[in-house]
């Protein structure tokens, strides 16, 4: 069984700024004597029912929750495919997975008409509630962009603007341990983060269950606090504790700029 679900869910950027979303997605700072290392997995373009029960087994496995950002326009229609798409939809919601918007199929929002993109979200958002029985409260903008008129509607829908740290671009990659060995180095070289993957990809997948037994054997131990390792949580504890310890810089680009200026010194060393 998985552990009771989060209560209630951190509201971090209410404004939904682009900027803000960026650099909360990079989690919280480490204090010296800090080696809690957080990671939080997150899923795109699903769901689909070839890999869903892998997906949903091997969490289950390792008693995580994720967050899904579902594809309406594949909880729509009448087919065998369909019905299958909605009824995944429902198991992933009711095994207390996060569920967010990710919209109708996929198109770039910025390219839009608006009254194209507001169809993207709401009819997206529709579908959803419709297979799950729950209205989504997060959502993920293709290729994480918006621009300030789409920050005003997510504002307005009161949808939480959720992005992401860790991206290895794992579509494009059908080796899983290629995939794994971006992953690990992301991670270390963030100390955690909010992983991009996409479950309807099987590489991914099973790279997927590949990193999370060496994060497994490199796990957080709370009786040695200050020695680094790895606390796979989900959403809500992640923003948590990036609300109590938030980033001291103005964006993720300043951060960027710290974190390489700090392995050049580490290098030089």
């Amino acid at each position: 069984a998985l552990p009771d679900p989060p209560s209630p869910f951190p509201r971090l950027n209410p404004e939904d700024h682009a900027e803000k979303a960026w650099l909360l997605a990079e989690g919280p700072t480490h204090a010296a004597g800090d080696g809690r290392r957080l990671v939080t997995f997150t899923f795109d373009d699903g769901p689909f029912p070839e890999t869903a029960p892998t997906v949903l087994h091997i969490l289950d496995q390792h008693r995580i929750r994720a967050t899904f950002f579902l594809i309406g326009e594949y909880l729509e229609g009448t087919t065998p495919h369909a019905v299958e798409t909605r009824l995944w939809a429902k198991r992933i919601a009711d095994a207390g997975h996060l569920v967010g918007n990710h919209t109708r199929d996929h198109k770039l929002l910025t390219s839009l008409p608006h009254a194209a993109a507001l169809s993207e979200i709401d009819d997206a958002a529709t579908s959803i509630e419709r297979a799950t029985g729950k209205r989504p409260l997060l959502f993920r903008p293709p290729y994480g962009e918006v621009d300030p008129w789409l920050e005003g509607v997510l504002r307005e829908r009161k949808q939480e603007l959720l992005l992401w740290s860790i991206d290895v671009e794992d579509m494009k990659k059908n080796d899983p341990d290629d995939i794994v060995s971006s992953l690990k180095q992301q991670l270390e070289y963030k100390s955690g983060g909010v992983v991009l993957l996409h479950d309807m990809h099987w590489p991914s997948v099973k790279a997927f269950n590949r990193l999370l037994r060496w994060l497994d054997a490199e796990k957080w131990d709370p009786a040695h606090p200050e020695k680094p390792g790895w606390d796979i949580v989900d959403l809500a504890e992640y923003l948590r504790a990036t609300a109590a310890a938030p980033q001291p810089y103005a964006s993720r680009e300043e951060l960027e700029r710290v974190r390489r200026e700090a392995q050049g010194h580490a290098g030089r060393r």
